[in-house]
């Protein structure tokens, strides 16, 4: 239940052992490693560089990866991979034994260029016969207008006497036209093969004698010839054989799905392969941030002190001499933060990672903001039965995704939200909403029912918001005793605790039955002497005696600060409040049809489901958000020291293959 602490880790070894210490590392993931280039502030980094340069080898896995990659885009584009609803949400993840991946990444550049070789197939392939496709269509689009042209078509080719050209002109005008050129080439004459709707389809003759001028002439008079240079044959001979052609096409097309479907047997080991090698890229970038000489390497990092014995058994069987030293940060260090909890308490922690890692050597909020959380959670849903729901299909999450780290953190808070809220709905007598009692008439409240004491609800909202808001300045109290600032828990603190305490006193204290004067004149007093405190100590950093006052004076106005906060708590009364009001609207809604003959409960019954769904829906959110924000801004306000950097060891990180003791990766 805190922040984990830290060992500076110094390794060193000779340079023939470092692809097993680097994999061992990648393996373990215990260890964050610094940069020997960027860290010159390490006494061992003197006179130190890199022993080996990985940049060769880099390159070849690039370009390995990019073989791989390429192959399982062509895999992709041509077979998509089958997810279920959650794997698109998630991503897919392909489980392997050891024993699988072993086999899968042995012999990888040989296999990782036959996959390749095999993909580029496919594509060639395909492109070839698109082409040939291509060129097929738009030689039949071009043909079949000539169809009625019974003569083959290499037989128009101009003799000696007499020219000859097949060609197009507007239908509208291009009788007009051709007699008029007619008039200028004597003995041009021509003959309609096919007449479309604005277009005819020509044969042209002239004589030999004036070709010049006649094809001229014919030009201006809209007349456009066309080509059959690369075709023998009727028209359409021509176009069966096409056809033919097409048909072919289309089996070498199905020649090639099994080829495909050759190819897609091979995603597994592709996927493996990815894996492989962006891991080995991984290591061979890590090399590059080691220090050594031509003989010795030396690797240094981060990790935390109870993994520090793993991690110096694990490397030094790999070899007698590679050795591990350890020391405590420096003074003029900030080591990185990983949080360090119970499985119960760990649930909270992506709530306080997205407000930022604590400060090195201060608290971890998790465990404390948990209990506070779960409740305020479930105020703002108030419904049982909504919280079975949320429970339910959280766990049903961790089974189907196998969720890890932070996602299966932020499921288990979930389930335990999902509790909460069983807990506070069967409280409040939310079961549904009022389902229950309009159904059966049972009234379910064991506390209250928000719907006919809202005043209840909205003063526990801000009980609850004092009594967090108290944890809040108790835990700065405690950190400041830890740290041995003795007067500022004192005076910062346990000042404030007693001057807020006085003031509900002095307020309340008279409703308190019949001692409750009394109370209350005590309370007067005690408000009286600690604000006396809290003015002569809040300025004592202040050298000047008035300067020191005044501050003091003006810190009593952070009492409106402590009052605005707990107004915020309303939020929960609020949120809580509609969702109570919604469920008995959809209640109310969905059970009109009920009294329909036959189809009416089952209109209801639908309507019920998919109404509560949808509140669910509407509500969770606000419940999460809410609930971390009071949080963020009422209660780590208090105590919360951020700017901590994120522990990140190198170790195993795969886009698409989840592998349990990865060996040789």
């Amino acid at each position: 239940m805190a922040i984990s602490e830290m060992r500076r880790v110094a390794v060193l070894g000779h340079e023939s052992e470092i692809g097993d210490v680097t994999s061992a590392l990648q393996r373990l993931g215990t260890v964050e490693v610094s940069d020997f280039n960027e860290d010159a502030a390490e006494a061992v980094t003197a006179g130190l560089a890199c022993p080996c340069d990985p940049s060769s080898r880099l390159a070849q896995v690039d370009a390995l990866l990019s073989e791989v990659k390429h192959s399982i885009d062509v895999m992709g584009r041509h077979r998509r991979l089958h997810k279920n609803v959650i794997e698109n949400f998630t991503g897919y993840r392909l489980r392997l034994t050891d024993d699988e991946w072993e086999s899968y990444i042995q012999n990888g550049t040989d296999n990782a260029h036959r996959i390749y070789a095999m993909a580029r197939a496919v594509e060639q392939s395909l492109a070839d016969l698109a082409a040939a496709e291509t060129r097929i269509v738009t030689a039949i689009e071009f043909l079949e207008p000539w169809t009625a042209l019974r003569i083959p078509v290499e037989r128009f080719v101009s003799g000696k006497h007499i020219g000859l050209a097949l060609g197009t002109a507007e239908a509208r005008s291009y009788e007009e036209a051709l007699v008029e050129a007619a008039e200028t080439v004597p003995g041009l004459s021509w003959d309609v093969i096919a007449a479309e709707k604005d277009k005819v389809r020509l044969i042209v003759a002239y004589p030999m004698s004036v070709a010049d001028d006649a094809l001229r002439t014919l030009a201006q008079a809209g007349f456009a010839r066309v080509s059959f240079e690369q075709y023998e044959g009727v028209p359409s001979d021509i176009i069966a054989q096409l056809e033919q052609d097409l048909q072919s096409i289309q089996a070498k097309r199905e020649e090639i799905e099994r080829d495909i479907d050759a190819l897609v047997e091979e995603r597994p080991r592709a996927f493996a392969l990815y894996d492989s090698y962006t891991l080995e890229r991984a290591r061979l970038e890590m090399i590059g941030k080691y220090g050594g000489t031509e003989r010795v390497f030396a690797v240094q990092g981060w990790v935390q002190l109870k993994r520090l014995e793993e991690l110096r058994a694990a490397l030094e069987q790999l070899a007698d001499d590679i050795v591990v030293l350890d020391r405590p940060p420096r003074d003029d260090e900030e080591p990185p933060v990983e949080l360090e909890n119970t499985r119960l308490s760990s649930a909270f922690e992506p709530v306080t990672k997205m407000m930022g890692y604590p400060k090195p050597g201060s608290l971890d909020p998790s465990p404390f903001l948990g209990p506070f959380f779960l409740i305020f959670f479930g105020l703002c849903m108030t419904d049982a039965v909504y919280g079975i729901i949320i429970a339910a299909l959280a766990y049903w999450l961790i089974a189907k995704t196998h969720a890890r780290g932070t996602g299966r953190q932020f499921l288990n808070l979930l389930i335990m939200s999902g509790l909460a809220t069983v807990f506070v709905g069967a409280m409040l007598g939310g079961w549904a909403g009022d389902l229950l009692q309009r159904l059966f008439g049972w009234r379910t409240a064991i506390l209250f029912d928000p719907m006919e004491e809202p005043t209840k609800f909205l003063i526990l909202s801000f009980v609850l918001g004092v009594i967090q808001i108290y944890a809040g300045i108790i835990l700065k109290a405690y950190d400041n005793v830890r740290r041995g600032d003795w007067a500022s828990a004192l005076f910062d603190q346990v000042f404030w605790l007693v001057f807020l305490t006085s003031i509900g006193l002095a307020l309340g204290g008279g409703y308190l039955g019949p001692n409750g004067p009394a109370i209350a004149s005590a309370g007067r007093k005690l408000l009286l002497l600690s604000a006396v405190g809290l003015v002569l100590t809040q300025g004592r950093n202040q050298k000047n005696p008035i300067m020191r006052i005044g501050s003091g004076l003006l810190s009593l106005y952070n009492t409106t600060g402590y009052i605005s906060d707990v107004v915020s708590y309303a939020r929960l009364f609020g949120l809580g409040f509609t969702s109570t009001v919604l469920a008995s609207v959809m209640n109310d809604l969905m059970l009109r049809p009920a009294g329909i003959p036959i189809v009416g409960p089952i209109i209801a019954a639908v309507g019920l489901v998919f109404g509560h769904l949808f509140n669910i829906l509407i509500n969770i959110i606000g419940a999460y958000v809410h609930s971390s924000r009071l949080q963020y801004v009422e209660f780590f306000g208090k105590f919360f020291e951020a700017g901590g950097r994120r522990f990140m060891p190198f170790g195993m990180s795969t886009k698409y293959v989840d592998v349990e003791n990865a060996k040789g990766a």
